[in-house]
């Protein structure tokens, strides 16, 4: 990724948005399901009622890996449409970045 003087903060480093204040999950649309290969709608994902819901374990999404030093998600390429939409940069990134003290 970019450094923040070409439209951002490095997300690589940062991951902020990928951590969860609360336990809780990540809404999924049926879509988002969709693109999910089978093994990971088995493990990836949780239904509450007919909601489904990408996993948080230990305070993050269960896809966020620490590689060497760098946030990576492990579904990016078919990652849910909140994380697709979601600015890097803008004003929920802001957010993210100040509650983690990445900012």
């Amino acid at each position: 990724m970019s450094d923040e003087s070409e439209g951002g903060p490095d997300c690589l480093a940062c991951g902020a948005c990928c951590f969860a204040p609360n336990p809780g999950h990540l809404p999924l649309t049926g879509a988002d399901h969709a693109r999910l290969l089978p093994a990971e709608q088995e493990t990836l994902t949780v239904f509450e009622g007919t909601r489904c819901f990408m996993r948080i374990e230990a305070g993050r999404c269960v896809n966020l890996q620490d590689l060497d030093g760098q946030w990576v998600c492990a579904i990016y390429e078919r990652r849910p449409q909140v994380c697709r939409d979601y600015e890097r940069g803008g004003d929920a990134c802001a957010y993210d970045r100040e509650r983690m003290g990445r900012a």
